[in-house]
């Protein structure tokens, strides 16, 4: 997912911008201000994950000014334990620069997994707990009759993305859905169940930016993620509204503890996948 149209840095560099032309905008018309977009020092970034069945991987970057091209430094030699709510423990191996893995402890369904490290001299640490599994029953993929659609204008065409699941009535339940097509990450999605509690759900994955042409391949994750982890996916929504989006922009939420970029995520894990016809 490295190859992504929005990876977590470039969503955190637009984030950080929208408050700083917010504060611009508010303020020109009775004030003079200078903003510098390249006085924020480099902070870490945390990308966890642990599925079911499926090893721990950790990536850690910093952060780059406004003015630097989106390369990203990664982070080196960091020691990362990982444990879970039964007493298992880990020190990740870092199998590449900057990417950190298990390799004894994987997940499971109810375990809750905490994370700690401690690297520049600043120690975080992160818990999230994978939920039950719900059932990713089907994927619908249809031209849109709409100019434009849920794609883009060009020259491809539009397409609906629709996924469909049935939501337990007894419990609370967040999902983060991940396009990938042709292999490349696209975009993501989430949803919790306020209004669909014990429902039937079909929900339709809107993006402006999605381009399909026949013959592509459209991969369609589905996880069931804490509310930790929701609120953090969640927090970028207004992102594709800008700066005057009728919600104020703010810092993006975060649960790793000790930092303020990232996330650790258990969760499930259920695909499917279709060709553009």
């Amino acid at each position: 997912m490295n190859k992504s149209h929005l990876t977590i840095e470039n969503r955190i560099k637009l984030r950080v911008f929208f408050l700083m032309f917010l504060a611009f905008f508010l303020t020109s018309c009775t004030e003079k201000i200078d903003t510098d977009l390249n006085s924020s020092s480099s902070q870490i970034v945390v990308e966890g994950n642990i599925s079911i069945d499926e090893p721990a991987i950790i990536k850690l970057t910093e952060s780059v000014n406004f003015d630097e091209n989106n390369i990203f430094p990664k982070v080196e030699g960091a020691l990362i334990r990982i444990s879970d709510n039964t007493g298992n423990t880990e020190i990740l191996t870092e199998t590449e620069p900057g990417t950190y893995k298990s390799y004894i402890l994987t997940g499971k369904i109810g375990y809750t997994y905490s994370i700690s490290f401690e690297t520049d001299n600043k120690i975080l640490t992160s818990n999230s707990t994978i939920p039950n599994q719900i059932n990713f029953d089907s994927l619908i993929v249809k031209e849109s009759s709409l100019s434009g659609g849920f794609g883009n204008s060009g020259s491809t065409n539009s397409y609906e993305v629709i996924v469909k699941y049935s939501d337990p009535i007894d419990e609370n339940n967040y999902y983060r859905f991940v396009e990938i097509v042709n292999g490349e990450f696209s975009n993501d999605h989430v949803f919790d169940d306020r209004l669909t509690n014990g429902l039937k759900v079909e929900n339709t994955l809107k993006s402006f930016k999605r381009e399909l042409s026949q013959g592509d391949t459209l991969k369609i994750i589905m996880q069931c993620i804490d509310k930790n982890v929701y609120e953090y996916f969640n927090s970028f929504s207004n992102l594709s509204g800008g700066p005057m989006n009728s919600s104020t922009p703010a810092n993006p939420y975060t649960n790793i503890e000790g930092g303020i970029l990232g996330y650790f995520s258990a969760h499930t894990s259920q695909e499917r996948e279709c060709i553009i016809q």
